[in-house]
């Protein structure tokens, strides 16, 4: 049976990337290797991909082939801050110990310029006075707006302080109206007692001349009835007188 020992003592080496291999930027690319001699017993392979500071930039863990030996991990350059520019190393480290490594060449595309302390005080001094000139204009702006609002508040306030004397003006002529109205219904209502009062005594007249009529009536038929009998009585005193005077002529003859 051959040993877990004896299978690290093969090797690793990488078909991709190829010898030279040159990356910038965001860009896929595979880390393709085998382990020699193929290993007897399930296998697996543990790869790191360290930067020109020995940063680790990406690591995973992959299968080995049980037939071949081979392995495959599908990746991409770039994606992080520690991508700079440089020379990466990638190292591959299967279960048994077994090692094996290759490089290739990553260019970033936002590489710094060599660090330059009189032009980064330079530029801290820049952006120290435009940070100042801003922190200015926005007290400017403010204290402007301030300004603004007070003098919006004090028209406010004034515009507030007519209708206010405008609603009382009308408040009072309102009171004055009702005050009016309260009056001439009291007016209006005497007026309507009036009324009444003249209806009544009107009715009362009327009354009083519907009995003089039927009075002054009455009279004139009792003076009606006292000439029919004055004549009647004058019409018999004259029959009895020629009566008397018949009887008269008589007796003389």
């Amino acid at each position: 049976m051959i040993s877990p020992l004896a299978l690290g003592a093969g090797s690793i080496t990488f078909s991709s990337p190829a010898s030279g291999a040159s990356y910038k930027g965001t860009q896929s690319y595979s880390i393709t290797g085998q382990v020699t001699p193929t290993p007897s017993q399930a296998d697996s392979v543990f790869i790191s991909v360290k930067n020109p500071s020995g940063i680790t930039v990406d690591a995973a863990d992959v299968a080995v082939a049980p037939s071949t030996g081979t392995f495959t991990y599908s990746t991409a350059t770039g994606g992080s801050g520690n991508w700079i520019t440089g020379t990466y190393t990638i190292t591959a480290t299967d279960s048994f110990s077994t090692t094996g490594s290759t490089t290739f060449s990553y260019t970033s595309p936002t590489s710094a310029p060599p660090y330059n302390e009189t032009k980064a005080l330079v530029d801290i001094m820049g952006n120290l006075t435009i940070i100042q000139q801003e922190i200015k204009n926005l007290n400017n702006d403010l204290h402007g707006n301030v300004t603004a609002i007070q003098a919006t508040q004090t028209t406010q306030g004034t515009a507030i302080s007519g209708l206010t004397s405008s609603l009382a003006s009308i408040t009072n002529t309102l009171t004055g109206v009702q005050s009016s109205l309260t009056s001439l219904t009291a007016s209006v209502s005497g007026l309507v007692t009036t009324v009444g009062n003249i209806n009544t005594a009107v009715s009362g007249m009327s009354t009083q001349v519907n009995t003089a009529a039927t009075n002054a009536l009455n009279a004139s038929n009792a003076v009606s009835s006292t000439q029919t009998y004055v004549l009647v009585v004058a019409v018999l005193a004259a029959i009895t007188l020629v009566l008397e005077l018949a009887i008269l002529v008589r007796k003389i003859s």
